[in-house]
This record gives structure tokens, sequence and C-alpha cells, in this order.
């Protein structure tokens, strides 16, 4: 297996080359971020370190460029403890884990072992299939159902755009659209924030021979393969405006031409597109088209984040634990009452998709048959406890007010709810909820 080391510093670089070589890695290093993703491009590794003080482009922009290029990729942090706030910056992007300068060897060689031994049971359970589903029972999630149902009983093609945050499950309702109409369709996706803009007319329409440098041959395009079934596009928010306008005049039209091409091709397909963007909000930018967005909202189905619908997280949490317990040939029953709590009080910005990863990150290290909080993964645990610090600040400063304002009142229940804007059975509530006596 693969491992990239990015530090600035030659001595650290030596270091972890030469205690991570005992594990068995071809490992590569470089001195700076630009150095770094050259080699990440030309090596494709599994795993990398990365140091968040860097010359030129810093750990952070190195670690979001790792994560467009290979989300799958582990990347660890490493950084001098003054920059603490940047490494769980960096965890929120995507980063695996972090450790503080100086660190020990022997810790950081066991945290990529332990990586090493995810990736591979990671590559195992990809190799294996579970039924795709939409999970919940809140009011939103039923009116998906309902819409993909209406959508499967139509015969004619049409247009729908899928909103929702990253992670929250737009390609899964995608592919139960396409499973209602009908497996035996082709589903053909393009992922448009994935393929560089200049690629994304070649991709999409497809060329002829010679159409530009480097087209050596014929190539059909995704609209071709998609024909009679379903076009997904994905991430449709960062297509370029010159290839909106030409896959408007697709959509009207219902024809296409393949790059460097004169004949025109009929076309006829279930059209959706699935965006993270407001793309009223980038029409009124100037970064999407009008008639383009108007076009694609026949069907508009708006996913809610998972913060917005937090009671279901006990079932989706069961749900991945059946998944994985299946998968893994393990019996974990569920999460103790401290756990669940921490995992229900997460703000969860990588929404399903990161409660997912979290449920099988777990699995895959737990051995016992309750999850406890030593079990969890260590950003959302530190999370947690930053926002019980935050909370109970917060509480002393409530309690700091309504203090000095029954002084100020002489301890007046009516003048002092009064001044404070609430009423007197809250102020009463309060006052014995934090125990303010008069001295």
């Amino acid at each position: 297996m693969k491992i990239l080391i990015i530090d600035d510093e030659k001595s650290i670089r030596f270091s972890l080359k030469t205690s991570l070589r005992k594990l068995g890695l071809e490992v590569y290093d470089a001195e700076t971020g630009e150095e770094g993703l050259e080699l990440f491009k030309a090596h494709s590794p599994k795993l990398a370190i990365v140091d968040i003080k860097l010359p030129g482009i810093d750990g952070i922009e190195v670690l979001k460029n790792m994560k467009k290029l290979d989300p799958n990729c582990i990347v660890i942090m490493i950084t001098y403890l003054g920059e603490v706030r940047l490494a769980v910056k960096a965890m929120k992007i995507g980063a695996y884990d972090y450790y503080t300068k100086p660190f020990s060897l022997k810790e950081i060689s066991q945290a990529v072992e332990n990586a090493c031994k995810y990736i591979d049971m990671k590559e195992q359970l990809d190799k294996q299939s579970y039924e795709v589903e939409l999970i919940g029972k809140s009011n939103a999630i039923e009116e998906i159902r309902s819409t993909i149902g209406t959508i499967s009983r139509l015969s004619m093609d049409t247009c729908i755009l899928i909103q929702g945050e990253s992670g929250t499950g737009k390609e899964i309702v995608a592919k139960l659209i396409h499973k209602g109409k009908g497996e035996e369709k082709s589903f053909i996706a393009l992922n448009c924030a994935a393929i560089p803009k200049t690629l994304q007319e070649s991709e999409l329409f497809g060329h002829e021979k010679g159409a530009f440098t480097g087209a050596a041959e014929k190539k059909i395009g995704l609209i071709g393969k998609a024909d009679g079934g379903i076009l997904f596009l994905d991430e449709i928010g960062e297509m370029d405006l010159t290839l909106q306008a030409k896959l408007l005049r697709v959509l009207q039209e219902k024809k296409y031409r393949a790059v460097g091409s004169v004949e025109e091709v009929e076309f006829n397909a279930t059209v959706i597109a699935a965006t993270n963007k407001d793309l009223k909000e980038e029409v009124n930018k100037g970064n999407f088209r009008k008639d383009l967005y108007y076009r694609l909202n026949v069907i508009l189905i708006q996913i809610p984040a998972l913060r917005e619908r937090k009671e279901e997280i006990p079932l989706l949490i069961q749900s991945f634990l059946d998944e994985y317990n299946f998968k893994l040939n393990k019996t974990i029953a569920g999460l103790d009452k401290e756990a669940m709590k921490v995992m229900l009080n997460y703000s969860w910005p990588g929404n399903i998709r990161e409660l997912k990863n979290a449920i099988e990150r777990i699995c895959i290290f737990c051995n016992e048959q309750t999850v406890s909080l030593k079990d969890l993964p260590k950003e959302i645990t530190e999370s947690y406890g930053e926002q019980k610090e935050k909370k109970s600040l917060l509480e002393w400063s409530e309690k700091e007010i309504i203090f000095s304002s029954l002084e100020k009142n002489e301890w007046n229940i009516l003048k002092t709810a009064e001044e404070l804007e609430i009423s007197r059975s809250t102020l009463r509530r309060k006052i014995e909820k934090y125990k303010i006596e008069r001295k």
C-alpha cells in the first residue's frame, strides 16, 4: 500500500519514512503542498500524512484537493499544539485523524496501521452489495417516497431536480427512481464537479475521431449511453455556463450533436439533476441559467439535512448497524445511553453519509456488543465536549444577568420579568433552575 508524507521539516519526513517502511508501506515524501499534490496525482496513494503549516499552499488546501481527487483517501494531519483549531477544521473537511507535534512515532505508526486495516476492510465491504433504501419516517421522507412512486408510474420522460446538502442521499433517491422505472433501463451518471470543465462537453455528448487534440478515436457520450433510460447529472451547479446552454437545447429539442460532428442524434431519457446548491440563488448570482433551471425543475425533490430530522438518527444508526453486522459477521446490538446522546447532539455536517461512515468505522473496530463513548470517532466526542462547554458558559451568563436584574429591582419579580422581557412564571423557573438566592 502507498502512503504520502508532506512536511517541510526534513527530520520529520525522514523519521516517518523510516518508521512506516517497517510496516511494508511504499512511502513517498514531499516538502511543499504543490510538490505533494503532484506526487498524489502520479502515484494515487490510499494514505497521506499532511502537515497543516506548509510553504506555498497550506495543509488545509492540500486536504481539500486530495479529497476532490480521491474522496476515499485517508488523510492524517499533523500540527503544532497552537494550531489545533485548524486541525479540527481539517477533521470537518474529511481528515481521518490529527496528531500534535512532537508526536510519538509508535503512536502515529499504530494510527497508520489501523487505517490500513480500515482500507482493506472497506474494500472487502465495497465488494458486497446491500439494498438501496430511503430510511426514515418523517413527513419529509414520506413525501419523497410518495413523489418517487408518482414518478415511477409516469410513462413519459421528464426532468427531475433533487436538491439537498452533500451526504443527504440525492443519489439514493435517483437510484430509487431508476428502480421504480425498471432496473433493466440504463442508469448513466455524470458528476459535474469531478470532471474538469474543459472535458465535460466531451463526456456528455461524446466526440468524433480527431475532433480535438488527443481524440484518437470516436467516443460515445453519456447522453448517448443513457438514451431510453436515466441520465443522472450530479452536482449540476458546477456545470459550465456554455455547456448549460447546450444541455438546455438537448432537453428542449430531444436531439444532440457529438463534438466535431454535424449529425444530430435523437435523445429520449428521464433526466435527473442533483445539486447541493440553491439553484434559485445561483441563478440570481448569474452562475446558473434561469431557462435551464426552470426546464430541470419540472419535479422538485428537496431532501432535508439530517440536523433537521434528528429524531430519525436512532433509526438510521440501527439500519447501518444491521448492515455492517451482516457484512462483518458481528453482533453489535446498539449504542449505550451516553453514546446515543452524543450522536444525537452532533450537528452531522456531512449528513447521512457522515453518519454511515462513522457507524462503519465503529463496527470495524468495536469488539463489544454495545457501543460506548470510547468507540465513537474523536471528532464527534470532541464536538460534544465543545457544545457542553458553550452551553455551560451561556447558562452562567444568563444566571448572572438574572441575578443582577433582581438585585437592581430589589427582588421584585414583576419588575424584573418586565425588564428581562419574559413572563413571571419563566423567571421563577429560571431562579429555581439556577438556584439563585438573595444575599
